[in-house]
């Protein structure tokens, strides 16, 4: 019986060492894309000024499904892009912002951006005073 845990042990040092020893490359998921500093990636760019403590996923809402634009990270302003691929068609943008660790998701209302404009998204303290637009 010492036997059988002694040989547990072992294994479980050797299955913990392994696992700290393979990092992955990026923790979370990947988000679809990243604007540059230059602004010259292609597709629809989201402007968020996170006034928020908490950290945010933003994703797009399309067809009842979301898809992760990428991270704002709390208290601070980010440039998104949503790839071409995966802008809708029907120029009509919907953004759900989930905070990470935090309380319940924020929503953009529905935005017509007709193609060359971008979204300028204002996540509030308060839910309640967050701002979106298109231009």
């Amino acid at each position: 019986m010492k036997r059988l845990r002694a040989g547990m042990a072992v294994f479980l040092m050797l299955a913990a060492a392994a696992c700290a020893s393979h990092a992955p490359d990026e923790a979370g998921p990947a988000p679809m894309s990243r604007a540059d500093s230059a602004g010259d990636s292609t597709g629809l760019q989201v402007r968020v000024d996170n006034q928020n403590i908490n950290d945010m996923n933003i994703y797009l809402l399309r067809s009842g499904s979301r898809f992760l634009v990428g991270q704002a990270g709390g208290l601070s302003k980010t440039t998104l892009t949503i790839p071409e691929a995966m802008s809708p068609g029907d120029l009509r943008v919907r953004l759900i912002a989930v905070p990470i660790g935090g309380s319940r998701p924020i929503a953009t209302p529905v935005l017509i951006v007709p193609p060359g404009q971008r979204v300028y998204w204002s996540i509030g303290s308060d839910p309640a005073t967050s701002t979106a637009s298109a231009g």
